[in-house]
């Protein structure tokens, strides 16, 4: 992943992490198993290449768990379609 896409990246999951906070914030259950899975998809875009495998297993999960909001939340949604895309785009 080049560094324009990896910053790309990087910038949507804080977006996601900041809508994810906002929206299911008072939901604990629900907010803190999402948050921590966006922060490790970040530490993985951040890491070595070597991750980039980890990194879109990881894109993976976290879009099927959103999905499952979908009609409730279809922004964190998008946004989590969004991120999948990315790792698509770089060829991951």
């Amino acid at each position: 992943m080049d560094e324009q896409t990896r910053n790309q990246v990087v910038k949507q999951l804080d977006e996601l992490r900041a809508q994810v906070a906002e929206r299911l914030g008072n939901e604990p259950q629900q907010h803190d198993p999402v948050a921590a899975h966006v922060d490790e998809l970040r530490a993985l875009v951040q890491d070595q290449p070597s991750k980039t495998q980890d990194a879109q297993a990881s894109a993976s999960r976290l879009e099927r768990r959103l999905l499952a909001w979908e009609a409730e939340h279809p922004q964190l949604t998008a946004l989590a379609s969004r991120v999948a895309r990315a790792f698509e785009d770089a060829g991951l």
